[in-house]
């Protein structure tokens, strides 16, 4: 791991924060992932985001581990009351929305993320691709 302690280092300036992860291609992975987010938040004053936030972390992270199989960064950055997550992964392929019938036992994670995030897309990144997401406080539940 980038950095195991989960406090945040000091802000960059006043209103934004920044903590950072290496993670291995493991499902415990998810969990430590949903850990680490949540005692950041904690950390940043913005508890209220904790349960949005972990959610889309599972799911993002969950589709790294189990379809790129290689190792993550994960990433939480904070500007005022909002929080940018992103998960970097080693795969070529993208993920895609699908639509799950009721009966299945996958493709509802990304409808999960566009239902908890604000904002998320996917980006390239130099060694595969990057999953972001954007939760705001104001829309927390």
């Amino acid at each position: 791991m980038k950095n195991p302690n989960p406090i945040p280092p000091p802000p960059i300036s006043d209103d934004t924060w920044e903590a950072c992860w290496e993670l291995p291609a493991d499902p415990e992975t998810v969990g430590t992932a949903r850990r680490l987010a949540r005692e950041v938040l904690a950390a940043w004053g913005l508890p209220a985001l904790a349960d949005d936030v972990a959610t889309v972390v599972s799911e993002v992270v969950t589709n790294a581990v189990v379809h790129a199989k290689s190792p993550v960064t994960f990433s939480l950055s904070r500007r005022g009351r909002s929080v940018r997550g992103e998960v970097t992964d080693r795969g070529a392929a993208w993920p895609t929305l699908l639509a799950a019938g009721p009966d299945e036992e996958r493709g509802r994670g990304l409808a999960i993320v566009a239902a908890y995030a604000d904002r998320w897309g996917v980006e390239p990144a130099p060694e595969g691709k990057t999953v972001w997401f954007v939760c705001a406080e104001w829309r927390s539940r």
